[in-house]
């Protein structure tokens, strides 16, 4: 349904879900700046200081698909609210915290909101806007306030860190607070239902969300502990475990969480994929370069995290020009030409390294990097939602989502190896990681070109489901 035939109506939703969407986006990154002032004032030992950033992923990419499919049962307006409250009531508690373990279930509980707030607001803003021009727009402008948040998170971190640490984490709390008083003007009520409403499948969110929790621990733990520690690989097992059992059960409910006919979707299928190598290439880039950036050049955090505010400006004003594009002339090609960039970004950044000045080096390689990600994301949005029924939106919102989150510990934990061991081989250790990511950017061009073509024009109506 649309919600408003009035500009001013829809423009004030677009804004409110765009807000939402930049301030779960924005909280990946945003506490990276400000780890050591952290550990100095709540004394948290190396191996769980990381966890002050890696609780956020923990719980954004483990909620995922339950949050979509809740928001798809129980109403996209409710579940949006909700969650964007307490959201902003984990922001404000994150400031108060006293100790290391306080600031990891703050930032948990806040990433299990964004689990849910993320793909409410995607189908939200695909109901308020109608098929063709409206639509795709919007879907930019919401894709690139999103890649927008993720990469300037570090650039506002950083700068709130001269304040307080503190800020990083309760900054976000007023945006939610006033967007919560404005949603409820300006989003489309959930629609009352005519029949009876579809079951829950408990067995299926019992067994894939532990899954999927137990999953991105085991790789984010890996970057930490290494993959023999037993917390790793126990973690895969049980997850590995229990997503078969998720994949029994569904294959024989009635009504499930997830129907497997939605991984028989080519363009769903493939939009996955590259969303989570495509934004594991980019969260293993960088996670180096800003250990070189302090480490060995040693620029301070704000220098740091300006240093990606280039890529952030190329994003924030090109991804909704380009998923116009994507929507008009079709997604496959933009996702590889995004992602061969990409990876010449990487590939520019390791053969230049130490041969020419690094504020050169930050420039030439931040600008085909920042072309690269605003081609990038919104046509893999565009392409994930193309034949997606609206009843299905949020699901197929939460599992694109996941695999961007998923896919970054993944290609984090692999780059993380690979950076650890290279000096065991006399190689440098930046050199050797990220190598490593260009390498895989290359690949990821060739699987990007290989997928499946994409209208120049949407069908005016969904396919069916599978």
């Amino acid at each position: 349904m649309t919600f408003s035939k009035s500009k001013s109506g829809a423009g004030l939703a677009l804004l409110l879900l765009c807000t939402a969407n930049f301030l779960d986006a924005m909280d990946v990154s945003t506490i990276g700046v400000a780890l050591p002032a952290i550990q100095a004032e709540l004394g948290m030992e190396a191996t769980s200081l990381q966890w002050a950033v890696s609780a956020y992923v923990l719980g954004y990419g483990g909620f995922l698909l339950l949050g979509g499919r809740v928001a798809d049962v129980f109403g996209h307006r409710r579940v949006f609210l909700w969650s964007l409250a307490i959201f902003a009531a984990a922001s404000i508690a994150g400031g108060f915290v006293d100790s290391g373990p306080t600031l990891i279930a703050a930032r948990l509980i806040k990433g299990i909101a964004a689990a849910f707030t993320a793909p409410a607001a995607l189908a939200l803003l695909l109901s308020v806007f109608g098929e063709g021009t409206a639509r795709a727009k919007a879907l930019g402008v919401f894709a690139s306030t999103g890649a927008t948040g993720f990469v300037l998170g570090m650039v506002l971190g950083g700068a709130a860190t001269i304040f307080s640490w503190r800020a990083t984490l309760v900054m976000g709390a007023p945006v939610a607070i006033m967007t919560l008083f404005l949603a409820p003007l300006a989003l489309p009520a959930d629609p009352k239902r005519t029949g009876p409403r579809p079951a829950f499948d408990w067995a299926g969110a019992l067994t894939i969300t532990p899954g999927l929790l137990l999953f991105v621990f085991g790789i984010t733990n890996a970057a930490a502990a290494g993959w023999q520690a037993f917390a790793t690989w126990g973690s895969l097992i049980a997850s590995l475990a229990l997503i078969l059992l998720f994949l029994a059960v569904e294959a024989r409910h009635a009504d499930p969480m997830v129907p497997l006919g939605m991984f028989r979707r080519a363009k769903l299928r493939h939009a996955n994929a590259i969303a989570a190598l495509f934004q594991g290439a980019y969260v293993g880039f960088q996670f180096l370069a800003t250990l070189y950036y302090q480490n060995v050049i040693g620029w301070s955090a704000f220098t740091t995290g300006f240093c990606f505010a280039l890529g952030g400006v190329f994003v924030m004003f090109l991804a909704p020009r380009f998923a116009s594009l994507a929507q008009n002339r079709g997604a496959t090609g933009l996702m590889a030409i995004g992602v061969g960039l990409q990876a010449f970004s990487y590939i520019f950044w390791v053969t230049a390294l130490g041969h020419v000045d690094p504020i050169l080096l930050v420039l030439c390689s931040q600008i085909p990097l920042g072309l690269g990600y605003a081609l990038t994301y919104p046509s893999v949005q565009v392409a994930a939602l193309s034949d997606v029924e609206d009843d299905k939106s949020g699901l197929a919102s939460g599992l694109l989502f996941a695999s961007f989150q998923i896919g970054g510990g993944i290609v984090l934990a692999a780059a993380s190896a690979v950076f650890g061991a290279a000096p065991h081989f006399g190689w440098d250790p930046y050199v050797a990681g990220i190598a490593f990511v260009a390498l895989l950017a290359v690949a990821i061009t060739l699987l990007a070109a290989a997928g499946p073509r994409t209208s120049a024009a949407r069908p005016s109506a969904y396919q069916a489901a599978e």
